[in-house]
């Protein structure tokens, strides 16, 4: 099945991915499922296990985690249209480190472990750019997080 044209335009939008040709967007798009929300529904919790990375299409997303003290959560973030979320866990497969609540309708594409293990034994080459894209990504949000901790110590 071809995927659609709006999937291609929202995979250009996403940082990580930019460097993509559309061919490629086109290989990704194909290994991507959809999934729906409601608004104030929970994605995934802290501790959940893994193994799913999501793409938000439409809506927003909140990143929530429980204070290593005390009692509470805290938001950690936000993410709208062309955001990544929980690419850690189809690296590593470990549990969620964090909530995702829906704060609105929302839209996002679903890439799973498993297809990204089909990915890395069927196209290389679409596999490592994605690994890249990811490692970026990861390493842009640890310098965003020590900075942050800097600042607050």
């Amino acid at each position: 099945m071809q995927p659609n044209k709006k999937l291609i335009e929202l995979l250009g939008e996403v940082d990580m991915l930019k460097d993509f040709t559309d061919e490629e967007r086109q290989d990704l798009a194909a290994c991507l499922e959809e999934a729906s929300f409601k608004a104030n529904e929970i994605i995934f919790r802290e501790g959940d296990p893994g193994g799913k990375m999501f793409i938000v299409a439409e809506g927003m997303v909140e990143i929530q985690k429980r204070r290593s003290h005390g009692t509470g959560r805290v938001v950690i973030s936000r993410f709208d249209r062309g955001g990544v979320i929980g690419e850690m866990s189809v690296i590593d497969g470990m549990p969620r480190s964090a909530t995702v609540v829906a704060v609105q309708p929302t839209k996002m594409f679903v890439l799973s472990q498993e297809g990204f293990e089909d990915m890395i034994a069927n196209n290389h080459e679409l596999a490592i750019k994605l690994l890249k894209g990811l490692a970026k990504l990861l390493s842009l949000r640890l310098r965003n997080t020590s900075g942050w901790f800097a600042d607050v110590f």
